[in-house]
């Protein structure tokens, strides 16, 4: 090693952790990752809507993995207008305590989400090639994303924002692309929460899972 070209994971230097990725061609790596995506096809994904007061009651319908519709990923309860108006509420409802709470405990929420989604990166992966239709190296390098966009928002906020200065708009809507269901998404979410913004998610049609 030279002392001067830093380890992947301080690549930032003191700013933020650099996201951890999989060594795809490490045979070790590849083993592991094997047993990690048996185990999240048996897992039963399910996705619906998530109002702070428990999923209402609803009709749920499969999710089929795009590259074989024979393989049903899981299953999705799509949200009704009355749930949509119910999850305005909420958001409404939530925006002044959100917005009062210091730059500093939003940083460290969304620094917690971010090693969270690294610890779990396996079986996200194996989520994303099923119902995204990703490759092993797209996959990986969009959890790393996603990992990243937390991290950099929290250090941007506690860097820079001040609750006095900084006033925040309210409740925000993000939309997941169905293309990166999880990284832009991510970073949307984090972009907003970071700022004190309450977030009415929207999952891509095609990807509710992993949003």
């Amino acid at each position: 090693p030279h002392p001067r070209i830093p380890l992947p994971q301080d690549l930032y230097g003191e700013q933020r952790r650099n996201s951890r990725g999989l060594d795809l061609s490490s045979d070790i790596t590849l083993t592991q990752l094997a047993a990690a995506l048996q185990a999240s096809a048996a897992h039963p994904w399910t996705a619906g809507p998530m109002l702070g007061t428990g999923n209402p009651p609803g009709t749920s319908q499969p999710v089929c993995n795009p590259a074989d519709h024979r393989d049903q990923v899981g299953m999705v309860q799509e949200a009704s207008t009355a749930d949509v108006d119910q999850a305005l509420a909420h958001a409404q409802g939530a925006a002044e305590h959100w917005a009062a709470t210091p730059a500093a405990e939003r940083a460290a929420i969304l620094q917690r989400a971010a090693d969270l989604l690294e610890d779990r990166m396996q079986p996200i992966v194996g989520l994303l090639m099923r119902e995204a239709g990703k490759s092993a190296s797209n996959a990986v390098a969009e959890v790393r994303e996603a990992v990243d966009f937390l991290r950099y928002y929290a250090v941007q906020v506690q860097a820079t924002f001040d609750n006095a200065t900084h006033i925040p708009l309210g409740p925000v809507v993000c939309i997941s692309p169905w293309n990166f269901p999880l990284a832009i998404f991510m970073g949307q979410v984090a972009a907003a929460l970071a700022a004190g913004n309450p977030v009415l998610a929207k999952p891509a049609e095609q990807t509710p899972l992993v949003a």
